[in-house]
């Protein structure tokens, strides 16, 4: 058959044909830059879902670990699912909490969105659910959020007993970093007395709490993991 030669004013005319998409047509691969297109996509997610993040549609939370996937240079759990749609709970919740601690506003929220997706999927491939609940599965059905954040601290499998090992060291879920020190350190006395004595000795309001400080000693004494709009504090 005789071939038309080719439009020189055609952008795509270097792209080999086997990665030239249709109009609208999404590459979860990544073999393919969409940075506009999975933008759109990711904007219909989330607005379909209401902002809610369990409420995400399948196809939006695959291009969502498309979009995140394609920021890093080699490909990882998160890739993986974007391809297959297999579910990794921990390879998951490692991943995103990286991209959660180094990316902007924008990319903690995709990834809590992600994660809160991800907490009620089953683990393995999409339609071939498994024989038996994971450790981890149970965990997620029983803990929700609360697992998934304590799921981040391990680098690697989790154990058998990862349940169990979270009912041990999981110290509570805080709304913000001044609840976990207001419940968790003996600051309130410790302001009382101050303000007892500023009032006593005619200094009031002289001194003042250095909250960075404060912050760095409680996350020097606690693992603390936001996540879902709270930081849920472990035991180290």
């Amino acid at each position: 058959m005789e071939q038309q030669p080719q439009n020189p004013y055609d952008r795509n005319r270097r792209i080999p044909a086997r990665e030239k998409l249709e109009s609208g047509e999404i590459d979860l691969t990544g073999s393919v830059q969409q940075p506009e297109a999975l933008a759109d996509v990711i904007f219909d997610a989330v607005t379909e879902a209401g902002g809610v993040g369990e409420k995400i549609p399948d196809w939006g939370a695959r291009v969502i670990a498309r979009e995140l996937a394609n920021r890093i240079p080699v490909p990882g759990t998160l890739h993986h699912y974007a391809v297959t749609g297999s579910v990794d709970h921990l390879g998951l919740a490692r991943e995103l909490a990286i991209h959660a601690q180094f990316g902007d506003v924008q990319t903690k929220e995709l990834c809590d969105m992600l994660g809160l997706y991800l907490i009620k999927q089953p683990a393995g491939r999409p339609g071939y659910p498994a024989d038996t609940t994971t450790a981890v599965e149970q965990g997620l059905q029983e803990h929700g959020a609360p697992f998934w954040a304590y799921l981040q601290l391990h680098p690697g499998e989790a154990p058998d007993d990862v349940v169990e090992r979270f009912n041990d060291f999981h110290v509570g879920s805080f709304a913000g970093l001044d609840d976990v020190v207001d419940e968790l350190t003996e600051i309130k006395p410790f302001m009382d007395a101050i303000k007892e004595a500023e009032e006593r000795w005619g200094f009031e309001d002289f001194v003042t709490l250095d909250q960075e400080r404060l912050e760095r000693t409680v996350r020097a004494t606690w693992d603390v993991i936001e996540f879902d709009g709270k930081f849920h504090v472990f035991m180290r």
